[in-house]
């Protein structure tokens, strides 16, 4: 868009009813588009990130100004607004994207060890999730295993780590993780 400027803009909060009503009503009012949004609840805490447009006249702290203005006495917003520059590259999509669970016995340094295997596997985390379920740990990240002919390396990868490290890491492209695990809406 022309005349626009793009912002990543984060808000932290204690959960309330209303705080995305709250948040877009104000990116609406300054003209703002939304591109793309991640939202969570973790533990009571709201948290949210978005990416936006706005018009080329209005700043980053007219943003953090309004939103830090919308949140509540007893839910403050703590935000967040980062210019995003407009000769940086764009990030392309992956081509195919893979779906790796893993699962094990809660314990101090899981989250560390899978995104270790991860890092020394030159396999990128887009998102992740992860929940404590009676003591066993699980965690579903949507990952770009980079160029292709790499699978037959990465399957052996992680049945050595799934052998030395007492946990159970399954990678899946994610159609067919979709289509396993689709649940369907009457």
């Amino acid at each position: 868009m022309t005349g626009q400027q793009q912002f990543l803009i984060s808000v932290l909060a204690r959960d309330r009813v209303g705080i995305i009503h709250d948040i877009t009503r104000v990116i609406r009012d300054m003209e703002g588009d939304l591109a793309d949004t991640r939202q969570q609840v973790l533990q009571g805490y709201f948290s949210m990130i978005l990416f936006a447009s706005f018009p080329g006249t209005v700043t980053a702290e007219q943003i953090q100004e309004q939103l830090a203005g919308a949140g509540r006495e007893d839910a403050p917003f703590e935000v967040s607004v980062r210019p995003v520059q407009q000769d940086e590259p764009d990030q392309a999509a992956p081509a195919d994207t893979y779906v790796l669970t893993a699962r094990g016995q809660d314990r101090i340094g899981f989250l560390a060890t899978v995104a270790g295997f991860c890092a020394r596997n030159r396999i990128n985390i887009l998102d992740l999730s992860t929940m404590v379920s009676d003591g066993s740990y699980v965690m579903i990240l949507f990952v770009d295993p980079g160029p292709e002919g790499r699978m037959e390396a990465i399957r052996a990868a992680i049945e050595e780590f799934n052998r030395h490290n007492d946990l159970s890491l399954v990678l899946q492209h994610h159609d067919i993780f979709k289509a396993t695990n689709e649940i369907r809406m009457l």
